[in-house]
């Protein structure tokens, strides 16, 4: 069997895909391989890896598979891909503004403040190839492998270089499938023991990084929901609310917990 890609006349996305496949593939990970190439008419056939998401079957182990092939991406020499800012990654998490039902937006100005300036600090320092999208669903689990090549990878064509603890936040803080607060300290651990990086930065960066992205996944959801009709991730926020509220339980951010909290209130799904 294969694989039809349609990106829907997307030929930029399609084009992204492509190159982004040719390093995967260079790096040894499994990528899937392309049998046809109609990038220009944004179609591609791709190899079929699997009909086992990682969501379905995930565990202790599976997690430090995932965990070891970030860390083989982050030691990799990394494509020419964009690099937005501490500035741009916070001006995302303003679609929840527009989004999010009920949502105080004035409230999370001194709160975003600290948040550039935290992430400017970790960028400063660091950057490596984002997966972006390194979630359950887009990966398969491929038994007939080995190693981390058993983790067949797909969504990857908005790939960016930030800081190598993005792709562990988007592991974690699964919206799909739920990840218990000890789960997420175990992965913490072991990516730190890995990497050789310092836990207590380690917990920081992924502090910033998780309420950076999971604010912005909220007003993505509701996005989806409210203006193109597509309520399946409703049932995802509370999910999504709570990473948001573990990040800002960190010293750095305690202070500013309740009132971005408050700012944005439980959505009723009705």
């Amino acid at each position: 069997t294969a694989i039809l890609m349609d990106a829907n006349g997307d030929t930029q996305s399609t084009a992204d895909f492509v190159r982004m496949t040719q390093w995967l593939r260079n790096v040894e990970l499994s990528a899937p391989e392309i049998f046809e190439d109609g990038a220009l008419k944004g179609f591609l056939i791709l190899e079929d890896l699997g009909t086992t998401p990682v969501s379905a079957m995930i565990d202790d182990n599976v997690i430090e598979t995932c965990i070891k092939l970030l860390v083989h991406v982050r030691n990799a020499a990394p494509p020419a891909l964009s690099s937005p800012s501490a500035g741009e990654l916070v001006a995302w998490t303003r679609l929840t503004d527009t989004h999010y039902p009920g949502v105080r937006p004035n409230d999370f100005e001194p709160f975003r403040g600290d948040l550039e300036t935290i992430l400017a600090s970790f960028l400063a320092n660091e950057t490596s190839t984002s997966l972006r999208d390194f979630h359950s669903d887009n990966l398969i689990w491929m038994p007939d492998r080995d190693g981390i090549r058993q983790l067949g990878i797909l969504d990857y064509q908005d790939a960016f270089l930030t800081h190598p603890v993005y792709d562990l936040v988007a592991l974690l803080t699964d919206a799909r499938i739920e990840i218990n607060p000890e789960t997420r300290k175990r992965g913490i651990r072991t990516y730190a023991e890995l990497t050789g990086d310092s836990l207590d930065e380690l917990t920081l960066a992924f502090s910033a990084f998780s309420a950076q992205r999971n604010i912005r996944v909220l007003g993505i959801f509701c996005r989806a929901a409210f203006v193109h009709g597509k309520s399946q991730h409703l049932s995802k926020l509370p999910r999504v609310r709570g990473y948001c509220s573990e990040a800002l339980q960190h010293p750095a951010f305690s202070h500013h917990h309740d009132r971005v909290m408050a700012a944005l209130p439980p959505v009723t799904q009705s």
